[in-house]
């Protein structure tokens, strides 16, 4: 089969034509923070994103083209020369259904879709168990005894004495029976320490919840899939006709003409397609070095004017501009050089097609499982049976999938080998543990400390001794638990993650928000729910003591339902960058910056939806693991939600630049992940009921079976199946379609894209 393939005459080669017309659906490369400077240039014969001093009006302009707003439908539009986006726009209402945003993609919809969602099931575990437990939590009288215990203790000595004795014999272990007596466990599942019955009745109510879970998770996912398909069908994207193709060997020959005759004879056993565009992915290590070397001299150039002064006729400046423009020219050259040079090839390329349809027939024949993967993996990409279905070619079996949009695309990394990315994810999980067990020892050493206040609080209680320096020491050490749980969650973990994904070179912005999501996810989890568990349950024994578990994680419930939405309102990242701009704009004439700078400090904040997520999952599993302790947690949870649904739309309308056009494949993951409330509910109770009653429930026992047989059933099928929806094929031809795409894949591919830009800029 192979050999036929080379055999067979090749069509005349397809060039890569550009599109006929130039809107905020067809710009240059969504800007990136950290971006490589020069890849703009050439948008515009008289922009250049490296010119010192900038021009703030050329930056204002390109602010108000990056805004989130409607592009205006009026004719001869001004764009930005940088990015190609239309300056004229007009805003969305604050309160626009979310599906108006369906032009910054799918991903905004299904994002607000969720929280949605989340807030649904909070209020279904809030009705059908939440009000039940809080009832009767109040109802209950073991925390009141245990006050009045307390008092008629301070009134005879003798016992004094002997609980004294007691105290020290368990200074390292506390007594789990002894009530802390505070707001929070009054309204807790301590409240009814002794009473089985009301604890049978809440287990019993779990069952209920989790069934109720099963079911509204199938709704959601069908309502998921359905503003997909809206959106999908509601606009014209390159990926609508594209399939991205891996696994392509090396050859002697020209690889679009090779893989044109491929795609267009035998991709759909043997009916004939029609190939209008193929975009090869390339080896970049070489052009990114340049970009790197050119950022360093842009510095070097940037500290001179600073410190000697704005004079351009300077030699040492001219001097640099000189090496500046002789090292464009060299990365320039070095992207042709890699265009031309077939060893630069990274065996990946994105294949369109005229229709839709085309593109469909090449994906159902050409399916390939994760097992085949690994297997051509440990043998250099050779397919060991060349029975295979699919394409095989030169041994290697092509792996053919539904390609990303192209700006999601990373270029930079989507080059990377297999072996490499498994090494630097090795890496990238070994920061994340040593990360998690520095904000595990942090939080036992606050933990201890606390402890050890509130025991010297107890024994000058004991004495009739009333240090009121002591006793706000020991309420703060308590409180310093909780607070610094929500910064680290809030300030620290997200930053932190984000870097450690960043490790992990991953081939698109879908993907890496779905590593970043998952990871952060499970950090401020672990953070927020498991770090306590093992210190207060474990080490120090104190539950529903003073200054312990209960009292610590109600806090924990507390803060984070008000400060993550609070924080976010307030908004922090745009007063910083209001503070930088402003603070250039004042020193215009000794302002370094180059013309790429100015337009992105004159943007909004970027927007990271991964991060969102990761707020939101936090929260779910954390309401759902001790939702039944502490049931007023779930109702700060559903307002904490409710609060950051309306401040994070204001902010993505407002305050915010959206730089990525996501899939709907990030919000499938999440789907899955939040499914795991199941399991979650199931362990948080028995590892609670074990330790604080010594008992399991069948009922606990129960819900972590389902769950887990819910987490590996195909969800997502069964769904289909159930509420099955249709999705039309794209009617319109590519070359019919191609004046409305965002962009293309050559647009955005950095050895590609300035020929590109430059053949548009020419017929505008």
């Amino acid at each position: 089969m192979a050999s036929r393939f080379i055999q067979n005459s090749f069509h005349q080669q397809e060039s890569q034509r550009p599109s006929r017309a130039m809107s905020e659906h067809q710009r240059s490369k969504s800007e990136k923070g950290g971006q490589r400077v020069h890849h703009k240039s050439h948008a515009s014969h008289h922009y250049n994103p490296l010119v010192i001093p900038c021009d703030w009006v050329l930056a204002e302009n390109h602010a108000k083209a990056r805004r989130v707003a409607r592009e205006l439908e009026v004719e001869n539009q001004s764009t930005c020369p940088c990015c190609g986006y239309s300056i004229e726009r007009t805003d969305l209402e604050y309160d626009c259904d979310p599906l108006e945003m369906k032009f910054l993609g799918s991903g905004f919809p299904l994002f607000y879709m969720f929280i949605k969602y989340c807030i649904f099931i909070l209020v279904e575990f809030w009705l059908l168990k939440g009000m039940f437990c809080l009832a009767t939590d109040l109802m209950g009288d073991y925390c009141y005894n245990q006050e009045k215990i307390k008092i008629q203790q301070k009134e005879h000595h003798s016992i004094h004495d002997h609980l004294n004795q007691q105290h020290h014999h368990h200074k390292h272990k506390e007594d789990n029976s002894i009530c802390g007596g505070s707001l929070w466990h009054f309204v807790s599942l301590a409240n009814v320490y002794d009473r089985e019955d009301i604890r049978n009745l809440q287990s019993n109510l779990s069952l209920v919840v989790v069934f109720a879970n099963m079911v509204s998770f199938l709704f959601f996912r069908k309502a998921q899939r359905s503003i997909d398909i809206e959106v999908d069908e509601s606009q014209l994207t390159p990926s609508d006709y594209t399939i991205c193709v891996k696994n392509i060997p090396k050859l002697n020959e020209d690889y679009r003409e090779v893989l044109k005759n491929i795609f267009q004879n035998y991709a759909a056993d043997g009916r004939e397609l029609f190939v209008t565009k193929i975009v090869l992915v390339y080896n970049l290590d070489e052009v990114i070095e340049l970009e790197e070397a050119l950022k360093e001299m842009i510095r070097e150039k940037q500290e001179y004017l600073f410190e000697n002064g704005m004079n351009f006729t300077d030699f040492k400046v001219k001097q640099l501009d000189e090496k500046l423009e002789s090292l464009e020219q060299k990365i320039h050259q070095k992207e042709h050089e890699l265009f031309i040079n077939r060893e630069k090839f990274a065996g990946i390329a994105f294949i369109s097609f005229l229709t839709e349809e085309m593109k469909q027939l090449v994906l159902q024949h050409n399916p390939h499982t994760s097992w085949e993967r690994i297997k051509a993996f440990f043998n250099n990409g050779l397919t060991g049976d060349v029975k295979e279905k699919g394409l095989i070619f030169e041994g290697h079996k092509l792996y053919v999938e539904e390609a990303p949009e192209p700006n999601d695309v990373d270029w930079e990394f989507i080059h990377i080998q297999t072996g490499q990315k498994v090494k630097s994810r090795i890496i990238a999980w070994s920061i994340s543990i040593s990360f998690m067990a520095g904000c595990f020892f942090l939080i036992w050493f606050l933990s201890e400390l606390a402890e050890r206040m509130n025991e010297q609080v107890e024994e000058q209680e004991k004495k009739g001794i009333k240090d009121s320096l002591t006793q706000t020491i020991a309420f703060l050490t308590s409180q310093s638990i909780s607070w610094t749980v929500v910064f680290f969650n809030k300030f620290v973990i997200g930053k932190v993650y984000h870097l450690i994904v960043d490790l992990e070179k991953i081939s698109n912005k879908t993907k890496f928000n779905i590593s970043f999501a998952r990871k952060q996810s499970v950090a401020l989890f672990i953070n927020t729910a498991l770090i306590s568990l093992v210190i207060d349950f474990y080490i120090t024994g104190n539950v529903i003591g003073k200054g312990g578990f209960i009292y610590n994680e109600s806090n924990v419930f507390l803060l984070n339902a008000f400060i993550p939405p609070i924080v976010w309102f307030v908004d922090p990242w745009s007063i910083q960058k209001d503070y930088q701009r402003q603070k250039q704009q004042k020193n215009i004439k000794n302002c370094v910056l180059t013309q790429q700078e100015a337009n992105e400090i004159m943007e909004m904040p970027d927007y990271s939806s991964a991060k969102r997520y990761g707020d939101i999952m936090k929260t779910m599993w954390f309401t759902f693991f001790y939702g039944d302790i502490i049931p007023l947690g779930i109702l700060f949870s559903i307002m904490g939600l409710t609060l950051y649904y309306f401040v994070d739309k204001y902010n993505v309308l407002r305050r915010r630049t959206i730089k990525e056009s996501l899939s709907k494949h990030l919000s499938i993951e999440m789907i899955e992940m939040l499914e795991l409330i199941i399991i979650f509910t199931g362990i948080g109770n028995t590892i609670v009921s074990s330790i604080l009653f010594g008992e399991v429930k069948w009922q606990d026992f129960i819900i972590i079976i389902i769950g887990v047989v819910y987490i590996l059933l195909p969800m997502e099928d069964i769904s289909s199946v159930l509420f099955p929806l249709e999705q039309k094929d794209e009617v319109q031809s590519y070359y019919e379609a191609e004046e409305y795409f965002n962009t293309d894949y050559d647009r955005e591919n950095p050895v590609t894209r300035r020929e590109i830009l430059h053949e548009i800029a020419k017929k505008k």
